[in-house]
């Protein structure tokens, strides 16, 4: 192992890297991670105090939002020149230790060859999509050249350990059907309803979902939650949504299995954003037994994890970001004392 100068980023590029992982998008925006810096290595938790009970009693959510935060740290470093060693689920007796990052720098004093030592272009302008990656809950245009996207897509995904399908428009007036009733049983739940509102609507915390971007009444998408209405309205009254549906599934449904889909999760989201799509998860249709049997009938194989929305913005994106917990509460030194870069 080298010195620490040649293991280990620097403080303000080991802050900047997590910064723009904790972009990743999560339930309600509840931002359920914390990372430890140690000497050596940059550990991944989950924070169990931001569990949202009613809504992912499991925490296959949780664990998904936090694979999705991984891949943007690995993908924010690798733009800085660093290499990332991912262990995932090490052994710890926390349960909420999901991955350790020790990191390797990329330059010309590197012995791995000519190819390491520089980012990629594509590296590069995924590090550069994490910034300008939105939310789009409102209707989308139809996303172009949709087949060669999907193949991309696909090749990452399996590389990230998941497998993506696409959802054929033959089948989404039964997806937004099954979204509408599940809509409609959540309405009659007084548990779901209150962790809803507690996330929603708010201006005045930096987790949650802000009003700004929730769709106003009239304006949702069958297809996704359903929110208290908001205030972000489609320049086209009454527009249809013609998003593409894409599935991500995995072979198993263990922890092991949310952290790579989140993964997964994140390259897609990223290579759409670099492309120009705007793109949405959607969660809610993977929150039960019977909508994932329901899902995994339309693919036939593997675990259901998330649903994407992709397509074309046709409201301009928001220039604010939705926002994020500081540093301070997400990010801790592991012996504060015996670093002091």
């Amino acid at each position: 192992m080298g010195t620490p100068a040649e293991s280990m980023p620097d403080r303000r590029t080991l802050e900047s890297a997590v910064a723009l992982a904790c972009r990743a998008p999560s339930l309600h925006n509840s931002q359920p991670w914390r990372w430890i810096l140690g000497a050596h290595a940059l550990t991944l938790y989950c924070d169990n105090d931001r569990i949202l009970p009613a809504t992912d009693p499991s925490g296959r959510q949780m664990v998904l939002s936090c694979g999705t935060a991984l891949h943007h740290l690995r993908t924010a470093l690798a733009a800085q020149r660093w290499s990332s060693e991912i262990e995932r689920m090490p052994r710890s007796p926390d349960r909420q230790c999901l991955a350790t990052l020790r990191f390797r720098r990329l330059d010309e004093s590197s012995d791995t060859g000519s190819s390491d030592t520089e980012p990629s272009d594509t590296g590069v302008r995924l590090a550069a999509a994490i910034a300008r990656r939105r939310t789009e809950r409102l209707p989308m245009a139809a996303p172009p050249e949709l087949p060669s996207t999907v193949t991309l897509l696909q090749e990452l995904a399996e590389h990230a350990g998941a497998r993506l399908d696409v959802i054929g428009e033959d089948e989404r007036a039964a997806l937004d059907d099954m979204s509408r009733r599940i809509s409609g049983k959540r309405r009659a739940d007084s548990g779901y309803l209150s962790e809803l509102n507690w996330w929603t609507g708010h201006a005045i915390f930096p987790e949650g979902v802000p009003a700004e971007t929730l769709p106003a009444a009239g304006s949702a998408v069958a297809i996704e939650r359903e929110f208290p209405p908001g205030r972000a309205t489609s320049e086209t009254a009454g527009e249809v949504d013609h998003a593409a549906i894409l599935l991500l599934s995995t072979a198993t449904d263990l922890r092991l299995d949310w952290l790579r889909c989140g993964e997964a999760l994140s390259v897609v989201l990223l290579t759409c954003t670099d492309r120009g799509l705007a793109t949405c998860p959607v969660t809610h249709l993977t929150e039960s037994e019977d909508s994932r049997a329901f899902l995994r009938g339309l693919t036939g194989d593997g675990v259901p994890q998330v649903l994407i929305r992709v397509g074309i913005r046709t409201s301009p994106a928001s220039e604010t970001p939705t926002p994020r917990r500081p540093l301070s509460e997400v990010l801790f030194r592991e012996h504060p004392e015996a670093d002091s870069r």
